[in-house]
């Protein structure tokens, strides 16, 4: 994690706070910092990305060599993205994508260790299947905002905690919660 990334998130912490825009968040990203420190992904994929609180975490964190494929719907939004991630120092680690993430998702190609998905609630167990024959054993995937939106992500939720391919636990933050699952394969 460079500096200046650091940094960054940071002041994105204090400014989300402030206006109250929905990122992963402090309390969240030191649960997604340990769980990326310890598994150490490589190939990873996050669904819906904002204005790049989140990229710039995972890709502060992944090890020398991993990469990030970022996919975004809004253009407006991707362009911050991109240029959050510049900022940050990690451009060569992220690659943003505009689009409809159940249209790009499978287009992606090759293994996939990691996964985010923070997009459209009701689309969570999409966009896992659209990307669920390309994860490694071992693999992480992680879901956010599974306690505020609950009913929405309901069917993602049943199919990591009922699937034996999956470790799934929930993590409750008291104002939220984030679904990790570890795919077993």
């Amino acid at each position: 994690m460079t500096k200046t990334a650091t940094r960054m998130l940071r002041l994105m912490d204090r400014a989300v706070t402030l206006w109250r825009i929905p990122v992963i968040g402090k309390e969240k990203s030191r649960v997604l910092r340990r769980l990326l420190l310890r598994h150490q992904p490589r190939r990873g994929i996050e669904v819906g990305s904002l204005f790049g609180y989140s990229a710039i975490l995972v890709a502060g964190h992944m090890p020398r060599g991993g990469r990030l494929v970022c996919v975004e719907q809004n253009a407006y939004l991707a362009k911050f993205v991109a240029s959050n991630v510049e900022k940050a120092g990690l451009a060569r680690h992220v690659r943003v994508v505009v689009g409809d993430a159940l249209r790009v998702l499978p287009l992606l190609r090759g293994p996939v260790d990691f996964l985010l998905i923070d997009a459209n609630k009701e689309d969570y167990l999409d966009y896992l299947r659209a990307v669920e024959s390309r994860l490694v054993k071992g693999a992480l995937v992680v879901a956010d905002n599974t306690g505020m939106y609950r009913r929405d992500v309901k069917p993602y939720l049943d199919h990591v905690r009922n699937d034996p391919r999956y470790d799934s636990r929930e993590h409750d933050f008291g104002f939220d919660c984030m679904e990790v699952s570890v795919f077993r394969g």
